[in-house]
C-alpha cells in the first residue's frame, strides 16, 4: 500500500475545517513534495448545496502561480474535503469528479460525530485506499 506523509498538525487542521463548515462539505489543497504533505490551503466550497465540493477555480490558479515561485519547489499533491455525515470514502460523486490521477485524495469523515480521516488515490473512478503516515 502506497503511504502518504500527513503530519499530525495537517490532519488536526483538516478535521478543524471540516467541523467548522459543516453541515456544508469543506475542501482544500494538500501542498508538499514527494509524497509528504507540509501545508493544508483551505478553499472556498464553490458548489451548491450540502452533499459536494468544489474547489473555487480562481484559488486553485492563484495557488498554482504561488507555487511556481516557491523554492525549495512544492506542489498540490493533493485535495480535501469532508463528508459531514458520512464515511470517510469516496461517494460516487467524488470518483467521477477525480480528474487528477496522481493527486491523493483525502476525506474527513464525520459520521456520528466521530472524525475518521482516510486517503485515496483515484484512477479511472477506482479507488485505492492510502496509508497515512507522519
Amino acid at each position: 500500500m502506497i503511504q502518504l506523509r500527513l503530519p499530525r498538525a495537517v490532519r488536526k487542521a483538516l478535521v478543524a475545517h471540516a467541523r467548522r463548515d459543516r453541515p456544508r462539505e469543506c475542501c482544500g489543497l494538500l501542498i508538499g513534495a514527494g509524497g509528504r504533505v507540509s501545508h493544508a490551503i483551505a478553499m472556498r466550497n464553490v458548489a451548491a448545496g450540502t452533499a459536494r465540493y468544489q474547489l473555487d477555480p480562481r484559488e486553485h490558479i492563484a495557488v498554482r502561480r504561488i507555487l511556481r515561485g516557491c523554492s525549495p519547489a512544492l506542489e498540490i499533491i493533493g485535495v480535501y474535503h469532508s463528508h459531514p455525515n458520512g464515511a470517510a470514502r469516496p461517494s460516487p460523486t467524488d470518483l467521477t469528479a477525480a480528474h487528477y490521477p496522481a493527486w491523493a485524495y483525502v476525506i474527513v469523515g464525520l459520521r456520528g460525530g466521530r472524525a475518521v480521516v482516510r486517503a485515496f488515490q483515484i484512477r479511472q473512478r477506482r479507488p485505492r485506499q492510502l496509508r497515512i503516515g507522519r
